[in-house]
C-alpha cells in the first residue's frame, strides 16, 4: 500500500487541519488508500529546508539600500559573503555596498533587523560664477570718519567711494562645475547645473582681455548702481558746501552747485566749480579755480590753485595761483597769479591789499578816491623765492650727503679683504643705492633752481597797465623798484626803465 505526503497541497490550499479524519475522508484518490498509521503519524511529516536569506528595501531615491537577514528553516544552509553579494545584485543593488557592514550582519546573525549595507555617492555640488568687489558697495551713511583714540572728524563724512587711476574694482572668480554621484543601482545621480556670469556695465572702466577684471580708468570716486559701475572724476555737490557735506577731499574735479560755507574745506586734484559764492573757507586744488559768484572772506578764505583762478569778486581773501588770475573787483586781498593777473568787468578795479603777479597786471582801477593803501607788484611771486631758498639748502645738504658717500666707498674699498664678506656686501649695496637716489634728487632740485633764478633774472619783464585811474596811496612794485602815486593819474603803463619804475602812457587800447 503506498502512502501519500500531503503537505505542500494542504499548505497551498491554506487550510486548517483539525484532525486526521477529515483528512483521510477527503484527500484519497483512486490509486491510494490512506491507512490508518498514516494518520496518526502526519505531525511528524517531513518539511522542505529553507536557507538563511536578505530581504533588500531600496530607499526611493535609490541612495540607501537596507538588508534584513531572515532565519534559515528546517535545517536551511546560512549565506556567505558571495551568495549575500549575489543576492543585493539579483535585487539591483550593485553599487556602494558596505563590506564591512554586510559581513557583520552574517557574522552576528542579527535576524528580522534592517541593515545599511550600501550607500551612493551623492553628486559634487559646483558652483556659480560670482564677482569680487574691492570696493564697498554699502550704502554711504555720511557718518563722521575716525581719526583713531576713540576720535570722530565730524567734517570728514562718509559720502563716497574714492578711488585711483588703474585700481582693481572687480574680480570675476569662475564657476566650478559639479561632479555626478552614483545611486546604489549604479544610475548616475546628476549635479545641479551651475550659471555664469559677466562683469557688469560701467563707466570710465576698462577690462582685461579675458574679460575677468574691471579697472577705473581715471581716478575719483566709484558708485555701484543697478548693477552698473561707474567712475568719476567730478564730484558734484547739489547744493550748499556746508557742515551737512563735511570736508571734501577728492581726487579730481569738485563742482559745487551751491555755496561754500564758512569753515568748510575742498580739497581736489583736479580742478574746482562753485556756481555759488565762497566764504571764509578754503579751496585747494591741483587745477583750475572758478567761482561763479564771490569770495566773501572775513580774512580768512584761501584760494590756492595749481592753473587759473577766475570770480566776479574777492572781498577780504587771499587767492594764489601757479596760473593766470581774473575778477572784476578786489577788496582788501592779497592775491598772487603765476602768470598775468587781470581785473577786468564793468569796475576792474584793485582796491586795497596787495596783486601780485609774474607776468602782467592790467586793471581799470588801482586804488580808490580815498586814498586806500593799494600795492600791485610784477615779477617773481614771494612764494617762489622761498621755495627757491627751500631748495637751495637742500642742495647744500645733498652735496653733503655725497661727500660721505664718498667716503664710505673710499672705506670699503680699503677694508673688503679684512671685512666680513656679508657685512661688506651690506654696505656696499646700501651706498650704491644711497648714492643712485640723491644723484637723481640733485638733478630734480638743479632744474627746478635754474628755472626760478631765471625767473628772477628776468622779473624786470613785467608791466602794470591802468586803462583808467591809478589813485594815490597805490604803490607799484617791479623788480627791486618802487613807484609810490602820489598824485591820481590815468591811462598809463608801469615798466622798468634803467632798474627804474616809470610811468608812461599806456601801452594797451582801452578795451
Amino acid at each position: 500500500m503506498n502512502t501519500i505526503y500531503i503537505t505542500e497541497e494542504i499548505r497551498e490550499k491554506n487550510e486548517t487541519i483539525e484532525n486526521t479524519d477529515t483528512v483521510t475522508d477527503t484527500v484519497i484518490d483512486e490509486d491510494a488508500v490512506i491507512t490508518e498509521e498514516a494518520s496518526e503519524s502526519f505531525d511528524e511529516l517531513e518539511h522542505e529546508a529553507v536557507d538563511e536569506s536578505l530581504s533588500i528595501n531600496i530607499t526611493h531615491d535609490e541612495l540607501k539600500a537596507e538588508a534584513i537577514l531572515n532565519a534559515p528553516e528546517y535545517g536551511g544552509a546560512f549565506l556567505d559573503m558571495e551568495a549575500a553579494k549575489r543576492q543585493l545584485s539579483d535585487a539591483g543593488v550593485v553599487f556602494g555596498i558596505d563590506e564591512v557592514a554586510l559581513s557583520a550582519l552574517l557574522k552576528l546573525r542579527d535576524y528580522d533587523r534592517p541593515y545599511l549595507v550600501a550607500e551612493a555617492v551623492p553628486p559634487v555640488e559646483g558652483a556659480n560664477a560670482k564677482l569680487a568687489f574691492n570696493f564697498s558697495t554699502d550704502e554711504r551713511t555720511g557718518s563722521p570718519m575716525e581719526i583713531g583714540g576713540g576720535r570722530v572728524d565730524y567734517k570728514s563724512l562718509d559720502l563716497y567711494v574714492p578711488v585711483t587711476e588703474g585700481q582693481l574694482l572687480v574680480t570675476k572668480l569662475p564657476m566650478i562645475p559639479g561632479k555626478p554621484g552614483t545611486s546604489v543601482t549604479g544610475k548616475e545621480i546628476p549635479s545641479i547645473p551651475v550659471k555664469d556670469i559677466s562683469l557688469p556695465k560701467g563707466k570710465n572702466v576698462q577690462t582685461n582681455e579675458s574679460k575677468t577684471e574691471m579697472y577705473a580708468l581715471c581716478s575719483g570716486m566709484v558708485e555701484f548702481i543697478n548693477n552698473s559701475i561707474n567712475v568719476s572724476n567730478v564730484y558734484n555737490i547739489k547744493g550748499d558746501c556746508d557742515i551737512s557735506v563735511g570736508n571734501i577731499d577728492f581726487d579730481g574735479c569738485v563742482h559745487v552747485c551751491g555755496t561754500v560755507r564758512s569753515g568748510s574745506t575742498i580739497k581736489a586734484t583736479g580742478g574746482v566749480i562753485v556756481e555759488g559764492c565762497v566764504e571764509a573757507a578754503t579751496i585747494i586744488a591741483g587745477g583750475n579755480v572758478e567761482i561763479k559768484g564771490g569770495v566773501q572772506g572775513a580774512d580768512k578764505a584761501l584760494i590756492e590753485s595749481g592753473g587759473a583762478v577766475s570770480m566776479l569778486y574777492i572781498e577780504h581773501g587771499s587767492v594764489h595761483a601757479d596760473g593766470p588770475v581774473t575778477f572784476d573787483v578786489s577788496l582788501h586781498s592779497i592775491i598772487e597769479a603765476g602768470e598775468t593777473l587781470t581785473a577786468k568787468g564793468r569796475r576792474g578795479a584793485i582796491i586795497g591789499g596787495r596783486a601780485g603777479a609774474a607776468g602782467n597786471i592790467t586793471a581799470n582801477y588801482i586804488g580808490t578816491v580815498s586814498n586806500t593803501n593799494t600795492e600791485v607788484a610784477v615779477g617773481v611771486m614771494p612764494r617762489k623765492r622761498t621755495r627757491l631758498q627751500v631748495l637751495e639748502k637742500e642742495l647744500s645738504q645733498l652735496s653733503t650727503e655725497q661727500l660721505n658717500l664718498d667716503k664710505l666707498d673710499f672705506y670699503l674699498e680699503k677694508s673688503k679683504e679684512h671685512m666680513d664678506p656679508a657685512k661688506w656686501e651690506l654696505l656696499s649695496k646700501s651706498s650704491i643705492e644711497n648714492r643712485h637716489l640723491n644723484t637723481e634728487r640733485i638733478i630734480e632740485c638743479t632744474e627746478e633752481v635754474d628755472k626760478l633764478k631765471y625767473e628772477l633774472e628776468h622779473a624786470t619783464d613785467g608791466k602794470i597797465h591802468v586803462l583808467d585811474t591809478v589813485f594815490s596811496g597805490s604803490r607799484v612794485l617791479i623788480g627791486s623798484d618802487t613807484y609810490t602815486v602820489n598824485n591820481e593819474v590815468s591811462y598809463v603803463s608801469f615798466k622798468i626803465n634803467d632798474c627804474n619804475v616809470v610811468c608812461e602812457p599806456c601801452e594797451i587800447s582801452k578795451r
